[in-house]
């Protein structure tokens, strides 16, 4: 049985937290960890724009990384 490929963030049209080859592509493109990922889509969603934006903010206000 061959394994499937993983597929790209750009084929995917919604983050599924359930596929761990989904989650993986996503850290990988958005440069975070699974706990980070899953953080944003209960914040904002499962929508990838909405998941980029939220990264984006996170990133231009520091201060909101502190828990």
């Amino acid at each position: 049985m061959a394994s499937r490929a993983p597929p790209t963030a750009e084929a995917i049209d919604r983050i599924t937290l359930l596929d761990p080859q989904v989650v993986q592509t996503w850290c990988t493109e958005l440069q975070c960890t699974e706990h980070e990922l899953r953080a944003a889509v209960y914040a904002v969603g499962s929508d990838p724009e909405q998941v980029r934006r939220y990264f984006r903010r996170r990133k231009e206000t520091p201060e909101l990384l502190e828990d």
